[in-house]
């Protein structure tokens, strides 16, 4: 069954179709991947999906309910959230404080209420860092963490709204072999074990391809390609637009 589907979806800044005619499901318990050359209209989708801009035509329903107009704000209420390419974390609070303020703001509680509450945020703070693997560095002050930890930490905020479906922007930007391998890992124990919905967009074409149940390929605003890894892999448009150009 799809969590999320998106029917002729269009973008245009006064002449230019930044995304055109853009039409996919994404099933529920799935990663979703969406690849493309630079300029192609991913972030573009990405903001139309999340609520950060709203379309110029087309339609956008999530659990069923059309949500083509909504606002950030109430996409993260029906249970959207999305990490975006560049980190946003709370650089002066550690770890652990980071995580309690994203919980307190999902229960809409104010500065006395989060502390009055806060034993309960903090459990709950405990067992998310326990689950990605920051337990340890819960009294860690969140800037001074390798940019790999930043990364996963963002996702662990993003957890903390308790989404049914996670956007991930390039979660892997900027990472190490060994970081992007664990972001890899984090990602699949997260559907497995939470039941979560995953679509990003990345260029790291090993992950892609590793990762993904299912992958979306766009090309100058319209979508050339959409289906499993290996069919896509082997698409012969896609080869010659995208993936032969990047091994070349």
């Amino acid at each position: 069954m799809s969590l999320l589907d998106v029917t002729e979806l269009r973008k245009t800044f006064g002449g230019f179709h930044a995304v055109d005619g853009v039409s996919f499901a994404v099933e529920e318990g799935s990663i979703h991947a969406v690849i493309g050359p630079n300029g192609a209209g991913k972030t573009t989708m990405f903001n139309l999906i999340s609520g950060h801009s709203h379309p110029s035509a087309g339609a956008i329903r999530f659990a069923g309910d059309d949500v083509t107009q909504s606002s950030p704000d109430a996409m993260v209420r029906r249970g959207l959230t999305r990490a975006f390419q560049v980190t946003t974390i709370f650089p002066k609070l550690t770890v652990l404080e980071s995580v309690e303020c994203a919980i307190s703001a999902r229960r809409h509680q104010s500065a006395s209420l989060w502390l009055w509450n806060r034993p309960t945020a903090r459990a709950e703070a405990l067992q998310l860092l326990e689950t990605v693997g920051l337990a340890e560095l819960a009294d860690v002050q969140a800037a001074t963490m390798s940019h790999g930890d930043q990364r996963t930490l963002e996702v662990t905020l993003a957890l903390a709204t308790q989404p049914k479906l996670l956007l991930l922007d390039e979660p892997t930007a900027g990472m190490s072999p060994f970081e992007t391998k664990k972001m890899v890992e984090l990602v699949r124990d997260l559907t497995r074990s939470r039941g979560l919905t995953v679509l990003f967009c990345e260029h790291d074409i090993g992950t892609v391809f590793t990762i993904s149940d299912k992958v979306t390929v766009l090309h100058r605003g319209q979508i050339i390609a959409d289906g499993a890894p290996d069919a896509v892999r082997t698409d012969q448009r896609v080869i010659d637009v995208y993936l032969g150009r990047r091994n070349s």
